[in-house]
Order: structure tokens, then sequence, then C-alpha cells
């Protein structure tokens, strides 16, 4: 598996790109922000509870406002041209998430991701409280 990171100081992230880079369902905490991007849209999704994988998404076809959704998994090919599903967020796949909507879920699927950006809400924490 390739994956290639790039941290940056002064923003403190880490951008994931290249062949099957990920972000686990187990690698996201409370308050943790994923910036999701595709070829035409981007999505963020803030996490709320990383347990049942719930979170604030906004971008793409959902427009600026947050709305509460459910990460549920990412789905793509492996070299095989074999359907597979990754629980958490893979590049060459499409995210699938299941919105709230009044009695009823709504469903979204990003095409497929080309990057990955996970802002670790403890590294912005400790920015803040060190940068005073």
């Amino acid at each position: 598996m390739h994956c290639e990171a790039s941290f940056n100081s002064d923003s403190h992230h880490s951008l994931l790109s290249g062949v099957n880079s990920s972000i686990t369902l187990d690698d996201i905490r409370v308050n943790d922000k994923v910036l999701i991007k595709t070829r035409n849209s981007e999505y963020r999704f803030a996490v709320i509870d990383p347990t049942s994988h719930k979170g604030m998404l906004s971008g793409g076809a959902l427009g600026e406002e947050p709305r509460v959704a459910f990460l549920i998994e990412s789905r793509g090919k492996d070299a095989d041209g074999a359907s597979r599903e990754f629980r958490g967020l893979r590049t060459g796949a499409r995210a699938l998430f299941y919105l709230s909507s009044g009695l009823a879920l709504e469903r979204v699927t990003t095409s497929e991701i080309s990057t990955l950006t996970l802002v670790k809400a403890a590294e912005r924490n400790s920015i803040s409280l060190t940068g005073d």
C-alpha cells in the first residue's frame, strides 16, 4: 500500500493522497475534522461522536449548511476490479454517509475521493494553548 503524507507545521494537518491512502474509523476522535476532496467537490466532516461515526457534513451537493451525518464506509475497487468496502475513508473510493432528514434517512455518496486531509482536534488545541 502506498501512502503519501504531507505535514504542514503552520496549519497542523496531514494531507493524505496517492493510492489507497486512508483514514480508518478508529483514527478519528471527537472534534477532529476531515476534508474530503473529489474531482469536482469538497466536503467537510466535523466529528461529534466517533463511536457512532456521527458528525456534521457540509459541502458538495449538500451546500455550505452543515447537516448531521453518519459516516458508514467507503466503497471502491481492488486492483483485480472487485468491489470492496472499507471501514473509513480511502482515496480512490466513494464515501457513504447517511443523513437524518426528519423521520427519514437520506443517503449521500461522494464521487471518487482524490485527497483526504485529517485535522486532529488535539493538534489544534495544543497550538491554541501554547500560542497565547
